[in-house]
């Protein structure tokens, strides 16, 4: 098994506010969340802004998750277990790749233990070419509150997955970009071959991250 290694880098913690809302007024503001609370169908995992103790305004954006593709990855998810060597990561993207003719850049989330909390389509393209685009990418990541994330990228050319010197660059620029937000990148993986044979590429295994 080809581990991606240690990684010292503890989750940062905020200050935060530490006033508290007077006993009443807190009891008389959880009486009122309850009652507008939205209803949302069953086994929907909602990704939600938190917000702590004293806060005067509860967030209101939240991202619903499909609750069946969402059970599936899941499932696949705890089979594979932490996504901390290329291979089992390279499981994971193989699976949710299938038989895509396009190439399509997106995003693994992981949790601090390195499971996988979501994944997401980011860009999608052409049978030769795709955009990586940072926006959705981080916001993916953000949203999410990922610990570390695991990009990947899928070249349908039936040949076998090496980087370009785009997707070099692309990566350089999407490590500088996560360590600004606090979020660590494990590894982009590139995915190459066709269905019936599948091949990667790991910028973290060939230590070019």
């Amino acid at each position: 098994m080809r581990s991606y290694g240690a990684h010292a880098r503890a989750p940062a913690h905020g200050g935060g506010c530490r006033c508290h809302d007077p006993p009443g007024a807190l009891l008389r503001a959880r009486a009122v969340a309850d009652r507008v609370r939205p209803r949302r169908p069953p086994e929907v995992d909602p990704i939600l802004l938190a917000s702590g103790s004293g806060s005067r305004c509860r967030p209101f954006l939240r991202v619903e998750k499909d609750p069946h593709a969402f059970a599936a990855c899941n499932r696949l998810a705890d089979e594979i277990g932490p996504l901390d060597d290329p291979d089992r990561a390279f499981e994971l993207i193989e699976s949710v790749v299938g038989a895509e003719v396009n190439e399509v850049f997106g995003i693994v989330t992981l949790d601090l233990h390195m499971r996988m909390k979501s994944i997401a389509e980011t860009g999608r393209g052409e049978p030769a070419s795709v955009m990586a685009p940072m926006v959705p990418t981080l916001q993916a990541a953000l949203i999410d509150g990922a610990y570390a994330v695991i990009l990947f990228h899928v070249h349908p050319s039936g040949v076998k997955a090496e980087p370009s010197q785009a997707d070099k660059d692309t990566t350089k620029a999407f490590a500088e970009a996560f360590e600004v937000v606090g979020v660590y990148l494990l590894d982009h993986v590139i995915v190459g071959g066709d269905h019936k044979r599948r091949s990667y590429y790991s910028f973290a295994e060939a230590k070019t991250l």
